[in-house]
């Protein structure tokens, strides 16, 4: 399993891409605890992307947060896998530790490319229940949805409205993914791209 992520550094204006889901790979674990070894202070803008299908990716996603305590900005990409997997609904959001990113820093998410899964909408509901500055959220769905994703979708909106709100002077917005099924706004060298201030593209509204 392999996540994707961008770390833009505001200490040292460095942008940081890799390809493994942590920057100790060894070192972390599904529950792991952030520590001196594997934290990443200076860190206020992260994206990553994850295939929410893969239930060891969405478990490992609480433990890759904790190693960035002060972000602001989280860009998250739920990408497509060409296989249909089951719709599994886990409680790790439910049961998760505090995040302190979540928690006391993190102003705006971008969720891009919804794909009308259960475990896309129990993240976004913690965002929501837990990230008391939260200003902005950002929801791009995929273009194409089954009956079935759509449905979730409704299901998962009508939630998000109704849930308790940690921040109460948050926004949402949500548009339609403009990219073919499975594409993506990401370009890892505009990512290291020090003049930009959306060097994903992550909140575009056309």
């Amino acid at each position: 399993m392999f996540l994707s992520c961008v770390c833009w550094d505001t200490w040292s204006q460095e942008c940081t891409c890799c390809r493994s889901a942590t920057p100790s790979s060894s070192a972390l674990k599904a529950g792991t605890r952030a520590s001196t070894h594997i934290t990443v202070p200076s860190v206020q803008m992260l994206a990553v992307q994850l295939q929410f299908a893969f239930c060891s990716e969405v478990e490992m996603l609480p433990s890759f947060l904790r190693c960035f305590p002060s972000v602001e900005t989280l860009v998250v990409e739920s990408r497509a896998h060409r296989e249909t997997l089951s719709n599994i609904n886990l409680k790790i959001w439910q049961i998760a530790n505090p995040i302190e990113c979540v928690q006391s820093h993190l102003r705006t998410l971008a969720f891009h490319e919804l794909q009308g899964r259960h475990n896309e909408f129990d993240f976004l509901m913690f965002i929501a229940e837990n990230a008391r500055k939260l200003e902005r959220m950002f929801i791009v769905m995929k273009s194409e949805l089954t009956y079935a994703e759509r449905q979730v979708v409704v299901a998962g909106v009508g939630a998000l409205y109704s849930a308790h709100w940690a921040s109460k002077d948050c926004t949402v917005q949500y548009t339609i993914s403009s990219l073919p099924v499975g594409g993506s706004s990401w370009n890892f060298p505009a990512g290291s791209e020090l003049s930009l201030d959306d060097p994903f593209e992550a909140f575009r509204e056309d």
